[in-house]
């Protein structure tokens, strides 16, 4: 038998300190390599710049990038990253230049100080993240564009300052009604899309407003729209409409999207004289005379879709051919121009 050398546990102890040692200056290195990473991002940019887009770089911190030193900066950009703190941004306080800041997709939870503190934005993009409320934008009175969509808010509030809002995005979240808008006078451009809006309500002071869209949700009625007398384009599909309505005052509509709905007859719209697209497809029409009715005097209406209706279902070879018959004005039926 041959006797093994017994272990020696100094040497193990220096042998282990001086891997823990590589270790640990290993680590550090990346550390190190990973804060030069940073600072490389922006390392090609020249400070006169006044556009700096960081989008897709994996970004998880701002910590460490000197962006104070953009005196002349007007957009900041970092889509599709993985931020969740934005507290960093606030040294851009003092760049009354910048006006545009985009954070779409990316992980964010709240509107924190770093965004906050940036009053002097016109554009603000914080859509495709985790914020649960709107908040923390209400000092921000020179804003023309917000953008919170596919967020979790609950609630629309904290927007009374912001009066100079032309176009306000609060689509894919969980919204049940809609209010506290009635100080946004200039606004031209609402999207409430695919939240769980039941009624259309509480607008009557947007009289600037020109596009009104508030697809997938739950509306069963066309109402409260009386005021709104300089709506061009109203988008209503996939709610559980069943009959249009209450668009006396709306005559300047040249857009109207009423798709996926209950819909059985077409009523309600012969006054709509500048009416240029009616977009009905998938509800309940089965009746060509009823449409001729309803649409044939419209005199601009161009483009017209009405495919999985009854009509269109029921004898699909005549169709197009009907359509363009009854309604001799129009230039397209769903995806396709008219040939005559």
């Amino acid at each position: 038998m041959v006797d093994l050398p017994a272990a020696d546990p100094v040497a193990d102890y220096v042998s282990g300190s001086e891997s823990e040692g590589h270790g640990s200056e290993h680590s550090e290195r990346s550390q190190n390599a990973e804060e030069e990473k940073e600072d490389d991002l922006l390392a090609g940019f020249a400070d006169d710049e006044t556009s700096v887009e960081l989008m897709h770089s994996r970004l998880r911190s701002l910590e460490g990038l000197s962006f104070e030193r953009f005196t002349e900066l007007k957009y900041l950009g970092f889509r599709q990253n993985l931020l969740s703190d934005t507290t960093p941004l606030a040294s851009l306080a003092k760049v009354p230049t910048l006006k545009e800041l985009d954070l779409y997709d990316n992980r964010l939870k709240r509107v924190d100080s770093g965004v906050a503190a940036l009053t002097h934005l016109e554009y603000l993009d914080l859509s495709f993240n985790n914020i649960r409320a709107i908040e923390g934008v209400d000092a921000m009175t020179d804003l023309r564009d917000l953008f919170f969509v596919s967020n979790k808010i609950q609630t629309i509030e904290n927007l009374s300052r912001l009066t100079m809002l032309r176009q306000l995005e609060l689509g894919a979240n969980r919204i049940r009604v809609i209010q506290n808008l009635d100080q946004l006078e200039c606004l031209e451009e609402l999207y409430l899309g695919k939240n769980k809006i039941t009624r259309l309500e509480n607008l009557g002071s947007l009289r600037k407003l020109r596009i009104l869209s508030i697809q997938s949700n739950r509306i069963t009625r066309i109402e409260g729209l009386e005021q709104l007398e300089l709506l061009e384009e109203l988008y209503l599909s996939h709610n559980g409409i069943e009959r249009i309505e209450n668009l006396e005052a709306n005559t300047k509509l040249t857009i109207l999207d009423v798709t996926k709905n209950r819909i059985a007859e077409l009523s309600g719209i012969a006054h709509l004289q500048q009416l240029e697209d009616l977009w009905a497809s998938g509800n309940q029409l089965a009746s060509f005379e009823n449409i001729e009715a309803a649409c044939g005097a419209l005199s601009a209406l161009r483009t017209v879709y009405f495919e999985f209706n009854p009509i269109q279902l029921t004898q699909p070879a005549n169709y197009r051919r009907k359509l363009m018959l009854t309604l001799p004005q129009i230039t397209q039926i769903d995806a396709t121009l008219c040939r005559r």
